[in-house]
């Protein structure tokens, strides 16, 4: 009761920074797209979902070096995930299981989606804040819909699930359950999900980004210290959440092309429209 009494204690601080804010903020027109949560909107996840699985081919070589970057990153996290383990384990402490309890509800939506309701609520329906908000838990439900596939199609054991903790588990996609669902993290995903849809939405506001990204840092760590997830799995969901948000970014808040859900006589599809200079 005293944890739910805390996490409420902070949804409702979260709310007041919002309100503190100048409302002048919250009323920029912008020329990004402006979405209201209607059915626009919800035909936009199908195509947006379909933009993401497919943004690989339009990748050029920068786009895969830095795939390569990060694929060599979690090759040598999962190496040395057990020492990785032993060496938060070693030095688990009070203070790490508070923070822990603490940053956890970024990953759970629990203090995120209150922000991203509270950006949409207080803002202007002319500005770029209702996107942002409406991108935001766009990346938030994609994320964690991506993150669910590949927890099923690899079936990971959890640290805490065998004794002594065995990185190596890996059940594979046959058996259709909720065990053994360590890889990727879905608190990770989702928390670089938003951040990177805020990041990127208030590139004018750096500090957004920073606080964003440390945030989802610390989920990450948080799933490790709590013994539910090995590294490679957070680096994993890190990588696969911040993929998902930049990309929804790409489409929803570039100032010179826009990708978008457009309606014909011939029926539903993308609209493509970009601005001159």
């Amino acid at each position: 009761m005293n944890n739910f009494r805390s996490k409420n204690q902070i949804v409702v601080l979260l709310f007041i920074i919002l309100l503190g804010i100048n409302p002048k903020l919250f009323a920029q027109n912008t020329e990004d797209s402006i979405y209201r949560f209607n059915g626009k909107y919800l035909v936009s996840y199908w195509h947006d979902t379909k933009y993401i699985v497919t943004e690989p081919i339009r990748w050029k070589g920068q786009q895969w070096a830095t795939f390569a970057g990060i694929a060599t990153a979690w090759t040598v996290t999962f190496a040395m995930d057990e020492d990785i383990y032993e060496f938060f384990q070693s030095n688990r402490s009070g203070a790490t299981n508070k923070t822990s309890k603490w940053v956890e509800p970024f990953g759970s939506g629990y203090y995120s989606l209150p922000v991203l309701a509270g950006i949409y609520v207080l803002s202007d329906r002319h500005s770029r804040h209702r996107n942002i908000a409406l991108t935001g838990l766009k990346a938030y439900i994609l994320a964690g819909g991506a993150a669910a596939v590949g927890k099923h199609l690899f079936h990971r054991h959890r640290p805490d699930e065998n004794d002594p903790p065995n990185p190596y588990l890996w059940d594979g996609p046959y058996p259709f359950t909720f065990d053994h669902v360590s890889f990727p993290s879905g608190h990770t995903t989702s928390a670089f999900a938003v951040a990177s849809v805020l990041a990127m939405g208030y590139r004018d506001k750096p500090w957004v980004g920073i606080a964003s990204y440390t945030l989802a840092s610390l989920v990450g760590l948080s799933r490790v210290n709590d013994t539910r997830h090995w590294t490679s799995d957070v680096v994993a969901g890190a990588a696969l959440g911040s993929f998902i948000g930049l990309t929804l970014s790409k489409i929803h808040f570039s100032k010179n092309v826009r990708v978008e859900p457009g309606y014909s006589y011939n029926g539903a599809g993308l609209k493509l429209s970009w601005t001159l200079q």
